[in-house]
């Protein structure tokens, strides 16, 4: 015997919603190394499915109006958990995509939790070990939409560069003429973070408008959502670009990995360049720095997470040797 249950985020009974993983993980595991990823800003509603009385599984339906996927009107599934079993699996993904479905949209995106902002994607593999800040979840997961009727719309990776080079001719020369023309690198002022903030969120407009299934969020919630950040990055790995103006026409976003524990490991969380080609290059630049400063710093390898195949940092990625060692899917499914 089964339900499933409608929750909103601030109903007493949330806990059934909440509280499920620790049901499906052990205690330990690196699925509560990060905090929840609930986007109440395009939440429409948290569904539990319950089969003798105890959860099973779960998964969060947003409505993101800034969303299209193919001119499509769509809605994301995000948040997902669920034990291992199929059929309970299958009930909750079709009632999701029949609430969905009342409600206008054509298509169902997943795991996405809102926007790109957030959480989305499955891993492929655990072929190797997890770094942060990248989640972790059961692989089954893939087959539950595989089998709900969701087919891949996008494949992400992330790669490693153990050989760590740096200063090669080709980039030193494309240094010498951006600094030429006033272009200066900077690390990023704690002591202005929200004000450096700021001026990232006007920046990210520009320079993500035209990635996949890019949306905007507001001034508000960007500055808050990296005003977390500030007690765990080191300034020396938050990298960016000015011309000879002050415009800001770049940036690199790093992070210490602090899954490892057997080495120190840099991951570089966001690339982002102005798209004028006059500023191309820029990016292996900013690259070259990191790596430089990474290295007098005791790191032995760099991590570049999450690019979309085929994405703008790709070509930044393996001018600095990366090889591809984890492997991402987002789903998507026509709603009939």
């Amino acid at each position: 015997m089964s339900e499933i249950i409608r929750l909103q985020a601030a109903d007493k009974d949330f806990e059934l919603f909440s509280e499920l993983p620790a049901a499906l993980y052990p205690s330990g595991s690196l699925r509560f190394a990060l905090p929840e990823d609930l986007n109440t800003d395009y939440l429409l509603a948290a569904y539990v499915l319950r089969a003798n009385g105890r959860a099973k599984a779960r998964a969060a339906l947003y409505s993101n109006p800034h969303l299209q996927f193919a001119g499509q009107k769509c809605l994301c599934l995000g948040n997902y958990e669920s034990a291992d079993e199929p059929e309970l699996a299958q009930r909750l993904l079709r009632h999701c995509c029949e609430e969905a479905k009342k409600l206008g949209a054509e298509y169902i995106l997943g795991p996405m939790n809102g926007s790109t902002w957030n959480h989305y994607r499955f891993s492929l593999h655990h072929d190797s070990p997890g770094f942060f800040p990248e989640p972790y979840h059961h692989l089954y997961y893939n087959d539950h939409f595989k089998q709900a009727g969701f087919t891949g719309i996008a494949r992400y990776f992330s790669s490693i560069d153990t050989i760590m080079r740096f200063d090669r001719p080709e980039v030193m020369e494309r240094e010498r003429e951006l600094s030429a023309a006033g272009v200066r690198l900077r690390a990023i002022d704690l002591r202005e973070y929200e004000n450096e903030l700021s001026r990232l969120f006007d920046f990210s407009l520009l320079a993500f408008r035209n990635n996949f299934l890019y949306t905007p969020v507001s001034r508000e919630t960007f500055i808050r959502k990296y005003a977390e950040t500030k007690k765990i990055i080191d300034p020396r790995f938050v990298l960016l670009a000015e011309d000879n103006n002050g415009n800001l026409i770049g940036y690199f976003f790093c992070l210490h990995n602090f899954f490892n524990t057997k080495e120190k490991q840099l991951v570089v969380k966001t690339i982002a360049r102005n798209p004028d080609r006059k500023w191309k290059g820029l990016g292996q630049v900013m690259a070259n720095s990191i790596y430089k400063a990474a290295v007098q710093e005791g790191y032995s390898s760099v991590i570049h997470a999450f690019m979309i195949e085929g994405g703008t940092s790709t070509p930044t990625s393996a001018a600095f040797s990366g090889t591809v060692f984890k492997n991402y899917m987002l789903y998507g499914k026509k709603i009939e």
